[in-house]
């Protein structure tokens, strides 16, 4: 396994990274892998979450000063899954901006230690996760047999079954083009006869 320390040279001291967040939001991001071959499965982490609470979560990470999006991904994965997971970038669709709020009741999405902005995006994922860092376990789930709400930090519960309908949007989309396609392709090949 790499050595993690070495990924942290951008960040910010803890001591001094928890005053910034009490003055200002920080971008986050947070990424809900898909089982490659079937549009059916979904991963989450379990993960200790405010107040020790053990709960299922997104894939997620701030993004640090002067990093892309993309890398930042990457680390989160890396870093919470191993370098056993590999992410296929083809498929990385932002489905939502999340805005996690320190006061519960302000808004949708509540995590005490930070106002946070967080692009939610979903992408396949495949290889071996070996959860590690703050993942205890990670695991696939049906999208009818996804763990209970108050199962699920940082009020995520909420969140995925509008990232599941995005999902579920596409897929119709996509098998309408395709009928469409092959509609017009039957009578195109119709009228050259």
């Amino acid at each position: 396994m790499r050595d993690r320390t070495a990924d942290k040279g951008k960040w910010i001291p803890e001591q001094e990274y928890d005053e910034i967040t009490k003055k200002i939001p920080i971008l986050g991001i947070d990424v809900l892998p898909l089982k490659p071959g079937t549009d059916n499965m979904v991963g989450l982490m379990l993960r200790d979450t405010y107040w020790r609470l053990r709960r299922w979560c997104l894939v997620g990470i701030g993004v640090q000063h002067g990093e892309p999006i993309v890398t930042a991904i990457q680390r989160a994965f890396h870093w919470s899954l191993g370098d056993g997971v590999s992410l296929d970038l083809s498929t990385l669709q932002l489905r939502d901006v999340v805005e996690y709020f320190p006061e519960p009741d302000t808004g949708e999405f509540f995590d005490p230690r930070k106002h946070a902005v967080a692009l939610t995006y979903t992408c396949i994922m495949t290889g071996r996760p070996e959860p590690q860092g703050k993942a205890i376990d990670f695991k696939w789930f049906a999208r009818d047999a996804l763990p209970e709400s108050n199962l699920i930090g940082f009020g995520q519960g909420q969140l995925l079954p509008r990232l599941l309908n995005s999902l579920y949007q596409d897929t119709q989309s996509q098998t309408t083009t395709e009928e469409s396609s092959s509609l017009h392709d039957r009578q195109a090949g119709a009228h050259s006869k």
